[in-house]
């Protein structure tokens, strides 16, 4: 390692799948393939693996790196998917949104600080998700779950401090 830091075997992977993905986006300009365009979710990926990486081997636990890391990483599959499918498939999985967000709370409970205020938000932002989600697919007529499930979670969220 220099004095930098620059030589740390962590930058030299960024560097080497850097260079992996600039050769494979160089083939795909040069030899016509059109899939590898499709691909440029794992970059953001990578960039969500190591926002994790970066929490979990820190010492210095900074939650927003999980957080930020869960949520990418959810983006990018979702991306992935939809780059080869259709994106018109967005109408339907808007609700996603809420769920990754969701989803990051629970980890940031389940891997840092079990709080119980980090489980109820998250369990509160992946049923409204489901909430929304079922609203679209089956009828305007539960909108009014919304409600409840947010009441019921301000009275749970009271009971639990």
């Amino acid at each position: 390692m220099n004095a930098d830091g620059l030589a740390t075997p962590t930058m030299r992977r960024v560097a080497f799948l850097l260079i992996a993905f600039g050769l494979l986006l160089a083939l795909d300009s040069y030899l016509g393939l059109s899939f590898v365009y499709k691909l440029w979710p794992l970059l953001a990926a990578a960039v969500g693996i190591g926002l994790v990486g970066m929490f979990l081997k820190g010492n210095a636990k900074v939650p927003a790196f999980l957080v930020a890391g869960v949520y990418i990483l959810c983006f990018s599959a979702l991306a992935l998917y939809c780059n080869f499918t259709s994106w018109a498939a967005m109408a339907a999985l808007w609700p996603l949104f809420i769920a990754f967000l969701g989803a990051s709370f629970l980890a940031l409970f389940f891997l840092a600080e079990r709080r119980r205020a980090y489980v109820l938000t998250g369990l509160l932002l992946v049923s409204l998700s489901v909430v929304f989600f079922l609203t679209q697919t089956l009828g305007t007529n539960w909108w009014w779950t919304v409600l409840v499930l947010a009441g019921l979670s301000i009275l749970f969220a009271e009971k639990a401090t």
